[in-house]
């Protein structure tokens, strides 16, 4: 049997990892929205601006699932409430990155 320790470790540096990716994509984003001109129509805009809202939202998923899964550790076995809530927000983030994938390389790549 894992130790909760290990999974907690585990997905402490996952949701990190995953949360670098999450930043990637959201700097395609910022960078697409930077290179629009000044006058550029709102309605141009908007579709980046709400995929920069589905990207940090997942990236946010992601930084409470190292911040739980950091108070577990600190904590020294922190309690069942809190290694729960660590591997659902992992499942959440990793949920959360597959629908922020698809959104921007809809919006980035697709017409």
């Amino acid at each position: 049997m894992v130790a909760h320790k290990d999974v907690v470790l585990g997905l402490l540096g996952a949701s990190a990892g995953l949360s670098g990716l999450l930043l990637v994509f959201l700097g395609f984003v910022v960078g697409a929205y930077g290179g629009l001109a000044g006058d550029t129509p709102k309605s141009i805009k908007k579709p980046l601006r709400t995929t920069g809202w589905v990207l940090l939202i997942a990236f946010a998923i992601g930084l409470v699932c190292v911040a739980v899964a950091t108070i577990w550790l600190i904590r020294l076995n922190g309690g069942n409430g809190l290694y729960v809530a660590t591997v659902t927000l992992f499942l959440a983030q990793v949920a959360a990155l597959a629908v922020a994938t698809v959104w921007t390389l809809r919006e980035l790549l697709w017409d």
